[in-house]
C-alpha cells in the first residue's frame, strides 16, 4: 500500500466501521475524455460527518485535496497499481468557516492541535478558524487540514 499526504496530511485517516462509504469510480469518465469534477462535487454534497467518499481514478487526483478539503474532508490515498488510485475521503465537517468553539465541542481530539497552536477559547471561542489562524500568524488552510488529520484518526 502506497499512502500519500498532499495537501492534507491524513496519514492515518481511519473512519470508524459504521462509517457509510459512497464509492464513485470514475476510470470510466475519464476514458470517455469527459471531467468527472461536476459529479465528485454533487456526490460529496451528499456526503455526512464521519461518513466516507471513495474514489477510484488513474492517476492520484492531487487537486482533489484541496477542493475537497476546503468543504470539510481530510483523505487517505492507496495506490493499488500504477494506474489505480483509490482515495477516501472522510466528512470532518470542519472547514475554514468552522469557529473555534464548534470544533472544540465537536471534536475533542482536536484540542490537542489547537492548543500547539495558542487557539484557545477567547472571545468565546466565536471567531473561525480561517480569522483565527490569520490573527495568530497561521495559514487558515493549513490549520484545518491539520485538525481534518487529527479528527479522521478517531
Amino acid at each position: 500500500m502506497n499512502l500519500t499526504d498532499g495537501m492534507n496530511p491524513t496519514d492515518d485517516a481511519t473512519p470508524s466501521r459504521d462509517a457509510a462509504t459512497t464509492a464513485l469510480d470514475v476510470r470510466p469518465i475519464l476514458a470517455t475524455g469527459e471531467e468527472p469534477l461536476e459529479l465528485i462535487l454533487e456526490t460529496a454534497v451528499g456526503v455526512s460527518e464521519g461518513n466516507v467518499l471513495e474514489i477510484t481514478a488513474p492517476f492520484e487526483p492531487v487537486p482533489l485535496y484541496a477542493v475537497l478539503g476546503a468543504r470539510g474532508f481530510a483523505h487517505l490515498t492507496e495506490m493499488r497499481a500504477p494506474d489505480e488510485f483509490v482515495v477516501r475521503f472522510t466528512q470532518t465537517g470542519i472547514t475554514g468557516e468552522s469557529t473555534v468553539s464548534d470544533v472544540y465541542d465537536r471534536h475533542p481530539a482536536a484540542a490537542p492541535v489547537l492548543a500547539e497552536h495558542g487557539l484557545d477559547l477567547c472571545c468565546g471561542g466565536g471567531h473561525t478558524l480561517e480569522f483565527a489562524a490569520q490573527a495568530h500568524g497561521l495559514e487558515p488552510e493549513e490549520l484545518v487540514a491539520a485538525l481534518q488529520a487529527a479528527v479522521s484518526k478517531l
